[in-house]
């Protein structure tokens, strides 16, 4: 059991995933999953932009996420309101790639109705509905835009970043503790 958990673990880290029949990149297994999923997501940039979409026939902003995390085997909600409670809280002021940025488009009293994922240097890739027909898509927003800075309300973070990695195989990959040892002795 050990070994496969330390092999899946391995796959993931590495951003090795299945191979997907609209994928137009590989990613190379030492980008590490954040990248790869970037990778990913970019894939789909000019994807028409569709109401309730969730395949690259077209997507809405949650439709879009959803169907990028999925690919690494993380399965998220629906909508993007049910998004924002997926993962850990990140503050605004500490995003990564890879986090997905949350945004109240309908006024502020409303709930999240936007999501996105960030790729860092301010900018953040998304299924966007507003513009003319040739601006509804998957694109790439910028975070300092007086519309997507007045409307960022929150970040949830999923993976982790790659400093992070060593220290989830250490979690993953524990040696048997002492006393499981001494109870599997004695029923030999």
């Amino acid at each position: 059991m050990k070994f496969f958990r330390a092999t899946l673990l391995a796959a993931v880290v590495l951003g090795f995933q299945a191979a997907a029949p609209c994928q137009t990149t590989e990613p190379k297994p030492e980008q590490g999953v954040v990248a790869s999923l970037l990778t990913k997501a970019k894939d789909y940039l000019g994807t028409p932009y569709r109401y309730g979409g969730s395949t690259p026939n077209g997507f809405d902003c949650s439709g879009f996420v959803r169907f990028v995390f999925s690919s690494f085997g993380i399965n998220l909600n629906r909508s993007s309101v049910a998004q924002a409670t997926q993962g850990d809280s990140v503050s605004l002021d500490q995003i990564q790639p890879g986090d997905l940025l949350f945004f109240k488009t309908r006024g502020q009293k409303g709930p999240v109705s936007h999501v996105g994922i960030y790729l860092g240097g301010g900018e953040f890739i998304h299924a966007g509905a507003w513009g003319g027909p040739s601006q509804r898509a998957v694109k790439i927003g910028q975070l300092d835009s007086t519309y997507y800075a007045q409307r960022l309300v929150s970040a949830r973070r999923l993976l982790l970043a790659p400093t992070e990695t060593p220290q989830l195989l250490d979690q993953l990959i524990q040696p048997t503790p002492p006393s499981l040892d001494k109870e599997k002795q004695a029923q030999q």
